[in-house]
């Protein structure tokens, strides 16, 4: 059953074609489910029930396992309880509270000239034997999470058909949420796509991924970490952390909102005005999280402070209405 091998494998199986049905990409959750799977068949290989001792045994904290990698492996495990309990079979629910609240992460904020140091160093990469095309993918791979605000899943899965070289659009499939967007490329952007696009096509005339590696195929995310992990270390000087958090790839799109929120204050705009328009362009079905981001740009422009320990409801009542 598709490499289901314990007591509960129809149960999973059921849960995953549901999910897929409802169009929902669910790779995260799958693979925990299998590894769920491989757990109740090694320790209960003639359990056919969710007991609580199953679900407990793998809602335990492993050794240096963050909260919040702890819960995306137990949610799986409680949406398959109450899926099991939907249609009439018994399973122990793992309660809610179960690993506690989710620590928010607080992002690296770049600065100028370490982003400079940072695309200087993926424009020295040079190739190498057994390195495939990631000479020419660094750049450019990095260049649009930054450019365009994309989370890194979202930029290393694009399809070549998602970028449009004729008029700069890129469409991001299922993202976060499951909505799809269109964002655009700047001038400058577009025309390193282009030339990207000609050099790595005759590499991979047949590539699906507009980031292929050696068979093709999109990249991993632990290579693109990997990758990142590279460059800040390759970087004149190195991008350590400091005082605050280590540098990550997402912290890219924080540092492309923030510089826009900022430009757009120094040029004495309005930026409330625009916070629904940047929650579209970043894929956000909330609003909360967009306005997150203005408590990060007021460390940079003391104008946003005012805003960022204000309300939300307060001082953009109708928006936030609108958008909920």
């Amino acid at each position: 059953m598709n490499g289901l091998v314990s007591g509960l494998a129809a149960h999973i199986q059921s849960l995953l074609e549901l999910k897929h049905a409802m169009g929902f990409p669910y790779d995260t959750s799958e693979r925990h489910l299998r590894g769920f799977d491989k757990l109740c068949a090694r320790d209960y290989p003639d359990q056919a029930v969710l007991t609580r001792q199953m679900a407990m045994s793998w809602a335990a904290a492993r050794t240096g396992e963050h909260v919040n990698g702890q819960m995306r492996r137990i949610t799986p495990v409680r949406q398959l309880a109450k899926h099991m309990n939907d249609i009439g079979v018994e399973a122990y629910v793992i309660p809610t509270g179960i690993p506690g609240r989710q620590v928010r992460y607080r992002p690296h904020l770049f600065t100028h000239d370490q982003l400079r140091a940072f695309f200087d160093a993926a424009d020295a990469i040079r190739p190498c034997l057994f390195g495939g095309p990631r000479h020419l993918v660094i750049p450019v791979l990095f260049r649009m999470m930054y450019c365009l605000g994309l989370r890194p899943g979202e930029a290393r899965k694009l399809h070549r058909n998602d970028v449009d070289l004729t008029s700069g659009a890129v469409w991001i499939r299922e993202s976060k949420g499951h909505k799809d967007r269109i964002v655009f490329m700047s001038s400058d952007l577009h025309q390193c796509c282009r030339s990207y696009d000609a050099t790595i096509s005759a590499l991979h005339p047949e590539r699906i991924a507009f980031f292929p590696n050696h068979t093709g195929a999109a990249y991993s995310h632990g290579t693109v970490n990997g990758w990142f992990r590279e460059l800040t270390a390759a970087a004149d000087p190195p991008i350590a952390a400091g005082p605050g958090p280590a540098a990550r790839p997402y912290d890219l799109r924080h540092a492309h909102v923030v510089e826009n929120i900022n430009r757009w204050s120094r040029a004495g705009e309005d930026p409330l005005a625009r916070l629904p328009y940047l929650g579209l362009h970043l894929g956000h079905t909330n609003p909360e999280d967009t306005w997150y981001y203005f408590h990060l740009a007021a460390d940079f422009h003391p104008d946003l402070r005012r805003l960022a320990n204000a309300g939300l409801e307060t001082v953009l009542p109708e928006a936030c209405h609108g958008l909920r």
